[in-house]
């Protein structure tokens, strides 16, 4: 790979979503909406796959059903999933969202003069995308929504959706096609009641490669080094703290994926939920600068529910909590 530009080819607004594989799509997609209150946004039977919200973004979560080796096609004969891929449950992507398509478009072509290597280029219809893969191997996908009111298009069973785009047929839109006002909504009677995907962590060994990656590819800023681990965010800083961290460990893996919730009443009260429930909590945290409880999903996946406290983060006084889980 050569890369001689020196701006970074992608511009994030924020973690837009993180998708996994998993083994049995009704049984992960009852856990995340009766247990952890994400709402079943629409589903794509013919891929096997779900997407779930609060609705600041079309899913907050996907999942899709392993391939165990078979080949599924989108649109038009696309080849989506090849039967090579998601043969374990796991993490299947973390996407981004650009500011709009003539971004996408940029820094596609930028790439490609650069002699980048990307994956795949499509149409998911309320949004297009390239694909490449991190360091580590983990899938991104780089977005920009392309219909805003996208409820009025996606919503129940649908057919299939993804088909091919070729960023270098246009120039593309100039205006952010996200809903900046978007109508929140959870599942009413799950214990937990959160508000909206923030960030993922990651554990890697290769940390200056995968900071690299992040930043000349991705796009995202650094905004604080603590105890080794690097915090990286998009451009609505204002809005979220960090989108992604990156953890130094002996392998890399897929950690956990974040989601807020309003208030430490809140947390509360899902906490009494889940034990109401006999829903075990693999872990609670209480630090100076946030609190939250880690579930594990029905493969084994991990996810945090927290509330942010005041005070700044200081992994040197988070005592005996693992630090992928204190950052």
């Amino acid at each position: 790979m050569t890369a001689t530009t020196q701006s970074p080819y992608f511009v994030p607004r924020r973690l837009g979503h993180v998708n996994l594989w998993v083994d049995d799509i009704p049984t992960s997609e009852r856990f995340y909406s009766e247990v952890c209150g994400l709402t079943v946004e629409f589903t794509e039977p013919d891929l096997v796959a779900t997407f779930l919200g609060t609705g600041h973004t079309p899913h907050d979560l996907g999942m899709i059903q392993k391939t165990n080796g078979v080949d599924r096609y989108g649109k038009d004969g696309l080849l989506q999933l090849p039967g090579t891929i998601g043969l374990h449950a796991g993490l299947n992507h973390l996407a981004w969202e650009l500011e709009n398509e003539a971004e996408l478009v940029e820094a596609f072509r930028r790439l490609k003069a650069d002699n980048v290597p990307t994956d795949i280029t499509v149409d998911h219809q309320v949004a297009h995308s390239v694909y490449m893969f991190d360091p580590d191997g983990h899938y991104n996908e780089f977005y920009c929504d392309t219909v805003k009111d996208w409820r009025s298009v996606l919503s129940g069973p649908m057919a299939l959706l993804t088909s091919h785009w070729d960023p270098l047929s246009t120039d593309g839109f100039t205006e952010g096609r996200y809903d900046t006002d978007p109508v929140l909504r959870t599942h009413p009677s799950a214990p937990l009641q959160p508000r909206r995907i923030t960030h993922a962590v990651l554990k890697t060994a290769k940390m200056a490669e995968m900071e690299r990656f992040y930043t000349h590819i991705g796009g995202l800023r650094v905004v604080a080094r603590r105890e080794g681990v690097v915090y990286l965010g998009g451009s609505q800083a204002s809005q979220y703290e960090h989108n992604l961290v990156l953890v130094p460990a002996e392998a890399a893996s897929y950690d956990h994926a974040s989601f807020q919730l309003d208030s430490e009443a809140t947390l509360d009260k899902a906490i009494a939920g889940l034990r109401q429930q006999g829903v075990s909590i693999a872990r609670e945290v209480s630090l100076p600068w946030k609190r939250s409880i880690f579930l594990v999903d029905p493969d084994g996946l991990g996810s945090e529910w927290y509330v942010r406290r005041d005070a700044p983060i200081d992994l040197t006084a988070r005592g005996d909590v693992a630090l992928s889980d204190a950052a």
